[in-house]
């Protein structure tokens, strides 16, 4: 099933890197906050940052899961009629919100250890420029299990969402 909620999130495009980016980019500045939040230079801004990004995550999520319900009906509606159960379903939707959840934290991942390269290389030669790490890996990867736990919101209105749709719609005729 989890292959196939891979195959399905791939296959809309648009929708998948937009809400990839999306979450990589708050997945970085939750780190980001939080990681100055622990090290005290920003004190309760900080944190009021991280609140704010977690909300916005909660609301991207939700709002992804609903497009993916609902832009999909009539296929939702295809695989109840050729035997897929409510379960089976769910599962390829949480699958896709969650692959996406987790492309995201992998370029966060990447670009960190990109940048920890770049300034590893730049400090052994004879430059002399002071570059400092954005973020420490521990407040990506708390970042990531937080974010992936709001995910299981997504996965409730999901569900809900799923629950409705009726095989009859795959029926209907194309054009109406």
């Amino acid at each position: 099933m989890w292959r196939k909620a891979i195959l399905l999130s791939l296959r809309e495009k648009r929708v998948f890197v937009v809400f990839t980016l999306i979450y990589t980019t708050l997945i970085f500045l939750t780190s980001f906050f939080i990681d100055l939040g622990i090290d005290g230079n920003f004190g309760e801004m900080a944190w009021n940052f991280v609140l704010i990004f977690f909300g916005t995550s909660l609301f991207l999520s939700m709002l992804y899961a609903w497009i993916l319900v609902s832009r999909k009906r009539r296929i939702w509606a295809t695989f109840k009629c050729i035997g897929y159960t409510n379960k089976n379903i769910l599962s390829l939707v949480s699958g896709m919100i969650f692959f996406t959840t987790l492309v995201g934290f992998f370029i966060v991942i990447e670009v960190l250890f990109h940048y920890a390269a770049i300034i590893a290389y730049v400090n052994q030669t004879d430059l002399n420029i002071a570059l400092l790490i954005l973020v420490d890996l521990v407040p990506v990867v708390v970042t990531s299990g937080i974010f992936i736990g709001v995910q299981i919101v997504a996965f409730i209105l999901a569900y809900r969402k799923v629950l409705k749709v009726r095989p009859i719609i795959a029926l209907k005729k194309v054009g109406e």
